[in-house]
């Protein structure tokens, strides 16, 4: 995943002076989906597609998500973050707004915000889940490098949670979203920080905006009955099926160069994989949410480097994939570089 470094901001002011020192502690972990969601101006969701829920019910995933964080610092021997209400507001805003403009970013606000002031490490992190699964936010940023970097930084000290719920069919996109989820970190020097900070969270936890509807029954979402077929579908149960590489999210499409067809497929956790299959290179899966991928899509697809003659591998600390027109892209678990050979 894309690892996005934010510019120097002088506490919590929106000046345009820089500090170096601070510069290099402030984080964000990007997630980037594929599949149109960023092409043009971003959909405006219905103030419908979010879900009211009660305060109870909030807090306690609030709990789980924290308990969550906390298990997996321990894991790594860091101490537990604390839980601000305070800055759980601006993480609410920012899940919140994920969900209105259908899109998965970052802006600025948990950098400027005035609640969050005073920090010296500050890191924002964004999943979503398909299933209203608080787990599956969690499992998606440990599996990822630059997430995972901002869950176990090790000055970070409290978090603000943000979790939205979504009536699994957005107005824009139709994409089946049925939980957003915004945690943003920070660490802040000794005797500094928000007066609110606990080990648990209540049931005062921040609600969703005000534009948000009054409670109602959450929609049944029945997958579409997409068929799959041919090389795809042997090469799909072969590496491991629907438990794998989720559940197919079109049918098969051709109009690809040298007479080559593709489907996707989206994982429980978000990340997305296109199966692709020419006469050529016969079937294999690239994973359009992951770096290898992304570098593919930048180059042009296959009309760039190809189609892919291989699954993703490890070569020591690399991960490699070969494309039918010569390419090779490395990434570096260690330093996490991405490069290309041919």
């Amino acid at each position: 995943m894309s690892h996005h470094r934010i510019p120097a901001i002088d506490g919590y002011s929106p000046t345009r002076r820089a500090f170096s020192n601070l510069a290099a502690t402030i984080t964000a972990a990007l997630m980037i989906l594929s599949g149109g969601l960023f092409i043009g101006t971003p959909a405006q969701a219905a103030p419908s597609d979010i879900v009211s829920v009660s305060s109870s019910t909030r807090a306690a995933d609030a709990q789980k998500l924290l308990n969550l964080i906390n298990q997996h610092r321990a894991s790594k021997g860091l101490a537990p973050v604390k839980y601000s209400k305070s800055l759980s507001g601006i993480a609410q805003s920012q899940s919140d707004r994920l969900v209105k403009e259908e899109v998965i970013d970052h802006s600025n606000l948990f950098l400027t915000d005035r609640r969050a002031a005073g920090y010296n490490a500050a890191g924002e992190i964004h999943a979503l889940s398909w299933q209203n699964s608080v787990p599956d936010l969690m499992n998606w940023w440990k599996g990822s490098h630059a997430h995972n970097k901002v869950l176990t930084d090790p000055r970070m000290q409290v978090v603000g949670i943000g979790l939205t719920y979504v009536d699994g069919r957005l107005s824009g996109t139709g994409e089946g979203w049925r939980l957003v989820g915004t945690v943003d970190s920070y660490g802040y020097p000794a005797g500094s920080g928000p007066s609110d900070v606990t080990r648990t969270v209540t049931a005062a936890a921040p609600r969703p905006q005000a534009d948000t509807v009054a409670p109602v029954a959450a929609k049944r979402v029945v997958p579409p009955a997409y068929t799959v077929k041919g090389g795809i579908k042997s090469r799909y149960q072969a590496l491991g099926g629907a438990a794998k590489f989720g559940y197919p999210t079109m049918n098969e499409r051709g109009g690809l160069v040298n007479g080559g067809v593709y489907q996707n497929f989206r994982a429980a956790g978000g990340a997305q994989y296109k199966f692709m299959w020419s006469p050529s290179s016969g079937a294999h899966v690239i994973k359009e949410t992951g770096v290898i991928g992304k570098r593919w899509k930048a180059a042009g697809f296959e009309r760039g480097w190809g189609y892919p003659v291989t699954e993703e591998y490890r070569v020591g600390s690399e991960m490699r994939q070969r494309f039918s027109k010569g390419y090779t892209v490395h990434w570096s678990s260690v330093t996490g570089k991405t490069w290309v050979t041919r």
